[in-house]
Order: structure tokens, then C-alpha cells, then sequence
């Protein structure tokens, strides 16, 4: 019993390492994009922590591992697609784009844009177990986090700032300096602050 839990809760680290992996790879010999070396071990990190917590609160493990592949997929390889093509990361507020791509891809933007987001949100809201106090904590966690650091979204962007540096006029120099998932998290916190996310919201 003792090995199949511990086997069980490595499913978030060995999953992390194998994605995580496998989207370094494309983004460096797919799009020419390589994440500079002695950042990765941060944004890793930070992708493990969250993989944890969507581990702690899931209810089936092929789901979870169905939307960690998503989400991984979407911010590394689809970032550096968009590099590639468009000469910037996904960045927050890509989402208040999204109305111009569905009128460009006409009939088609439902199967490629909305599919794959209804998909993620689904696949999450799926998965969710509310029963015991692990997966409680860990979902509390998950909403409480973020909503605490948006309450102190500037003092945490300009610590970000100073540690892994801001290019404002290179988003693609700021992404491979600080990996996906730190790029997404710390430019997330900047919108929050400068207030472009209420902004368009209510626009």
C-alpha cells in the first residue's frame, strides 16, 4: 500500500519531466526556439507545483494527465508556434483576440479555437473530487493562490522583474529567459495590475 501511494503521487513529477521534455524538444528543433538552460529549472519547478495541485484535487488520473498534456502543449509548443509565425509568445491578453479570430476563421474557429478551450475547461471541471481534505486544500488552493497574487500582483511582477528580466519590446526574448509557464504567470500578473484585464472584460 505504502509503494503504490508513493508510486502514485511521482504520476506529477515523472508526467512533468516527460511533457516537459518533449515540448523543450519541439519548441528548440520544431521552431528554433530554445529556452535558455539555466532558466529551466525555475519555470520547471513552478510547472511542478501546479501540476501537484491539480494532481491533489483530480478525480481520475488519464483525465488529469489528458488536461496536463493540454495545458502543456498550449503554452510551450503553441508559443512557439506563434514565435514562429508571429514573432510573439501567447501572452494574457491573446484571450480579447479571440472574437477577431473567430470572424477570420469563420465556420471553422468553433473546431480550432473554442473545441480546445471548452475541452480544458471540461476536462477540469470533470475531474474535480471535492471529497476528502487533501483534494479540499488543494482546490482551495488553486483559486486562493492566484486571487492572492493578484492582490499583490505589482510587489510580485517587479520581484519577477528584477530576477528573470523584462523586455517589453521582445516578448519572444522574455520567453525563452523564462520558460511557459513563468513567461505566462508573471505577464498574467503585469495585466492584472495595469488593469487590461477588467479593462477588456467590461469592453
Amino acid at each position: 500500500i505504502w509503494l503504490r501511494r508513493t508510486m502514485r503521487w511521482l504520476i506529477p513529477l515523472l508526467a512533468s519531466a516527460i511533457l516537459y521534455a518533449i515540448a523543450y524538444s519541439v519548441c528548440r528543433y520544431g521552431f528554433d526556439v530554445k529556452l535558455v538552460a539555466s532558466r529551466v529549472p525555475y519555470d520547471f519547478g513552478l510547472l511542478v507545483a501546479i501540476a501537484y495541485l491539480l494532481f491533489a484535487a483530480s478525480r481520475r488520473i488519464w483525465a488529469y494527465l489528458v488536461l496536463l498534456s493540454f495545458r502543456v502543449g498550449v503554452a510551450y509548443i503553441g508559443s512557439a508556434a506563434k514565435i514562429a509565425y508571429l514573432g510573439r509568445p501567447i501572452m494574457p491578453d491573446d484571450i480579447y483576440s479571440v472574437s477577431a479570430l473567430f470572424r477570420i476563421l469563420g465556420a471553422w474557429g468553433w473546431p480550432i479555437v473554442a473545441l480546445p478551450l471548452a475541452v480544458m475547461g471540461g476536462l477540469f471541471l470533470f475531474n474535480l473530487r471535492l471529497t476528502g481534505r487533501l483534494r479540499k486544500t488543494a482546490l482551495s488552493a488553486l483559486f486562493i493562490l492566484p486571487a492572492g497574487a493578484a492582490a499583490e500582483s505589482p510587489m510580485l511582477y517587479h520581484a519577477m522583474d528584477q530576477f528573470w528580466g523584462n523586455t517589453p519590446w521582445d516578448q519572444r526574448e522574455n520567453f525563452v529567459w523564462r520558460g511557459a509557464t513563468v513567461h505566462l504567470t508573471q505577464e498574467l500578473l503585469r495585466s492584472i495590475d495595469d488593469g487590461l484585464i477588467f479593462t477588456n472584460l467590461v469592453e
